[in-house]
């Protein structure tokens, strides 16, 4: 009898579970967090709690007994990024990766669990690297979350890879190759970009509603301006496919899609997937993450350090005992030697190579000294700083001057300005606060912005110039493929 197995999918707001034998799914459910408050007759549970007993009520519902669980999550958690880097070993790849990874993210490499997979192309004498990232401490709330409900999280992987492995198990996707996949449920949903099988790009897409329905005029353009940035930030990837997964398939969406993209669209319910007819977005994510699949990429997220002490024993295993035998082909083992020394230096100069390229290409200079020669360029420098010293001299007069040091220090973790304008009138300042943070989720990042104004009404500095701090506004943006949040926050 095959091995019973449980898959979970935890969304934003919404979880699937499956309890599959064999390919054979035995039993599924879906449920909304909403559903938890609605039992227990209470609206302010803890978000940990409601995750809690949402995974125990849907593990009672599919009579999962089992402690070994296998865990899909909401692509929003993780990191997705494509990169190419010239031909070397395997055992360089990581340590060479830690470099080029630091310059897209806005925190530590050492925050960041992370894995990859990568496909050859030896005429470019190149590689096509697919990175897929999580910050630590979301992968460790998961796991603690598991561990109090005495569960254990055997895979954690982002859901995108836990549909193309139900998507490719089918006859009618099984050959597709650079494609982009759409999944859509009632609350989310995500576009996905492969190329050579590998995920190169993933967008979340919110879902916006016309009453109870989906307004497919909002969705629609949403999805057209994640497409065209795709294409615009990856001209070498040429597209086949636009594969649509959804339980609401909808003839005028997919008309709409295929007018706007200019690319063949097929849409599919998640029902014709899997052996499953209630089956939904949720279910099979679920089912994907318990799936057996050759699908090549199946991450196991580790730290940057993990893959220094993994090169370091990959390199201590060519170590062995000297023998008396060995010394009659001492001569043949220097020769090898020396051509596997000049194979790793010229794979390194290679590598050192292509990053100084890469750096001098992203150099920029500021628009004001474009097409100067230095002398010129040294003269724009000392006027900028003729002005710094100015300002330096007003600032030490001011009465605001210690209220904008202060708002360096109150600065909390994740937090960077984009703008702050002051404004002096009627012998008062009032100064307009903007910027971003980044934390990972965004209950955190609101979380962050609160407490950052809660500091900032109760700093001496800040209130001795300004009587009101109020936070004017809290929005979701998209900063490249992040999702960040930005606020405005106003002192008068």
């Amino acid at each position: 009898m095959a091995k019973k197995k449980v898959g979970l999918y935890l969304g934003l707001s919404s979880i699937g579970a499956v309890a599959t034998e064999g390919k054979a799914i035995v039993a599924s459910a879906k449920y909304d967090l909403t559903s938890v408050e609605e039992e227990a007759k209470v609206e302010s549970l803890n978000e940990e709690v409601r995750w809690q007993a949402l995974i125990n009520k849907i593990l009672r519902e599919i009579r999962a007994e089992e402690r070994d669980v296998y865990v899909s999550l909401t692509d929003k958690d993780f990191i997705f990024r494509s990169l190419e880097m010239p031909i070397m070993g395997k055992k360089n790849i990581g340590s060479s990766l830690v470099f080029e990874i630091e310059k897209y993210i806005p925190f530590k490499i050492d925050e960041l669990a992370w894995d990859y997979s990568y496909t050859r192309y030896p005429k470019e004498k190149k590689l096509n690297i697919s990175f897929v990232g999580i910050r630590e401490n979301n992968i460790f709330r998961v796991q603690e979350m598991f561990t109090q409900l005495n569960l254990n999280p055997v895979v954690i992987e982002p859901s995108s890879l836990s549909l193309i492995k139900i998507l490719k198990s089918s006859k009618q996707f099984s050959a597709a190759k650079n494609f982009a996949l759409l999944d859509v449920s009632e609350a989310e949903a995500y576009l996905t970009f492969f190329y050579d099988d590998l995920p190169v790009f993933n967008q979340y897409i919110t879902v916006p509603k016309k009453g109870n329905t989906i307004d497919n005029d909002k969705f629609v353009e949403s999805v057209r301006l994640s497409y065209q940035y795709f294409k615009r930030e990856f001209r070498a990837y040429e597209l086949n496919k636009f594969i649509i997964i959804t339980a609401q398939k909808d003839d005028a969406v997919n008309s709409l899609l295929t007018e706007e993209l200019q690319i063949s669209v097929d849409m599919v319910s998640p029902y014709e997937l899997v052996s499953d007819a209630q089956a939904g977005i949720e279910t099979i994510k679920a089912a994907g993450v318990v799936s057996e699949s050759t699908y090549k990429f199946k991450p196991v997220f580790k730290k940057a350090e993990q893959y220094a002490e993994e090169q370091a024993a990959t390199a201590a295993l060519g170590e062995t005992p000297l023998r008396p035998w060995v010394l009659a082909g001492l001569a043949a083992a220097g020769l090898i030697a020396t051509i596997v020394l000049w194979t790793i230096l010229g794979n390194e100069t290679s590598v050192l190579q292509y990053k100084l390229e890469k750096a001098d290409a992203a150099i920029e200079r500021p628009k004001e000294v474009k097409g100067l020669d230095w002398p010129q360029v040294n003269v724009k420098l000392k006027a900028k700083e003729n002005q710094f010293k100015t300002l330096k001299n007003l600032a030490k007069n001011s009465p605001i001057n210690s209220a904008l040091a202060k708002l360096g220090t109150l600065r909390p973790k994740g937090v960077w300005f984009e703008g702050i304008d002051l404004d002096y009138r009627d012998g008062k300042y009032s100064l307009a606060l903007t910027g971003y943070i980044f934390l990972g989720d965004a209950f955190s990042e609101r979380s962050g912005v609160d407490n950052f104004v809660a500091n900032l009404k109760n700093s001496p500095e800040i209130t001795k110039s300004f009587t009101n701090v109020n936070l004017v506004s809290l929005e979701q943006r998209t900063l490249r493929e992040y999702s960040v949040t930005y606020f405005t926050i106003r002192l008068n």
